[in-house]
């Protein structure tokens, strides 16, 4: 089933699915945010590996409240959280998903920016796509996949 529907989409850029919910309520996925431990290092890790532009960086909140934040890239952003004055929890709570033109290219560049590979590039041909899995230099997990 998923072999005949993978070559009916095309997964180039796949269209947002919009659905109503039973309570009325219209919601559109925005961003992902990830607690970092040092905020400078990973918004250049992201930029370097995967060309992730620096949209934003702001702070605000005092004493164990303060934080800084950037967002990188467009709608939908990943975000980077800093909270200076708090333990940071560990890396790699969540997996995020990035579609590349080139996948070979993308591992070598995360590697080149200090992250680490998991995974090599490996084709799923059902899914109609390659994919790596890497992390960002504090452990962050990525899935990077280049569809076919």
């Amino acid at each position: 089933m998923i072999h005949s529907l993978s070559r009916s989409l095309d997964y180039s850029r796949p269209e947002p699915v919009r659905r109503r919910c039973t309570a009325g309520v219209s919601a559109r996925f925005v961003f992902t945010k990830i607690m970092v431990r040092n905020l400078d290092a990973q918004a250049a890790f992201y930029a370097t590996a995967l060309g992730l532009v620096v949209k934003h960086r702001f702070s605000g909140g005092e004493g164990d409240g303060a934080f800084e934040e950037v967002v990188l890239g467009d709608d939908p952003s990943l975000l980077l959280l800093h909270y200076p004055y708090r333990v940071q929890p560990p890396s790699g709570g969540a997996v995020l998903g990035f579609a590349v033109a080139d996948l070979d290219q993308a591992v070598r560049a995360v590697e080149a920016a200090g992250g680490a590979v998991l995974t090599e590039p490996k084709s799923i041909p059902e899914a109609a796509m390659r994919v790596a899995k890497v992390e960002d230099i504090e452990g962050q997990l990525l899935e990077l996949v280049q569809y076919l």
